[in-house]
């Protein structure tokens, strides 16, 4: 295990995890204020999102090189991805919000059965991630399956601008949606804080786009 100011980095399985302090800080931050257990349980189903991936990528012989936790997103790199088919990467990116979905109808099956009161909050976040995720934005899997499916057809420039504006058109009203939940709950600002940052990543990829 190697330590630095910025990150702690060690080897699992030939595969190279780095967590930044920025994540670190933030999951403690998180888990001191809140009380609810929301935070923790969507935590641990972009966990559930992230093994999707990583195991469409192992089926497909695309062993991930290395895996980052930063400050809001996990990145998975690996090794073949310029050398992968449309199909192929279509596969991989629909297998992160289908893990979501697949795994809280197993958690639903349990509460029917055993009625655990407990399992309905990641129930609901399993499912809110996996259909958020497919939604048409570009930092998203959803965003990166339209890319594919547009460069098919158009020229990446043109899919490029494509999936910015459907990017923009999707999350205004999100984020509109998040206002008006954190003004009825005065505390829910998650789906506000996410859109937000979303935006802010598009925002800052292409700042050409609206120059």
């Amino acid at each position: 295990m190697k330590i630095s100011i910025s990150d702690i980095q060690f080897n699992f399985l030939g595969c190279k995890i780095t967590v930044s302090f920025p994540f670190l800080t933030i999951i403690t931050l998180l888990l001191l204020i809140d009380d609810s257990g929301f935070f923790i349980y969507g935590f641990f189903a972009a966990i559930i999102h992230e093994c999707g991936h990583i195991l469409a990528m192992l089926i497909k012989n695309c062993k991930p090189r290395e895996i980052i936790f930063r400050a809001f997103d996990i990145n998975i790199i690996d090794k073949s991805r310029i050398k992968r088919n449309y199909n192929d990467d279509l596969f991989i990116l629909i297998a992160g919000p289908l893990f979501n979905i697949i795994f809280s109808l197993v958690l639903f099956f349990v509460y029917k059965i055993y009625g655990f009161n407990s399992l309905i909050k990641p129930i609901f976040l399993n499912i809110f991630i996996g259909i958020f995720n497919i939604l048409p934005i570009e930092s998203l899997d959803g965003g990166q399956i339209f890319f594919n499916l547009l460069c098919r057809k158009l020229s990446i420039k043109t899919s490029e601008n494509f999936i910015i504006l459907a990017s923009f058109m999707i999350l205004m009203p999100i984020a509109v949606l998040g206002f008006y939940i954190l003004i009825k709950s005065r505390y829910n600002f998650s789906l506000l804080l996410l859109s937000c940052y979303l935006m802010g990543i598009l925002l800052l990829n292409h700042k050409d786009f609206y120059y």
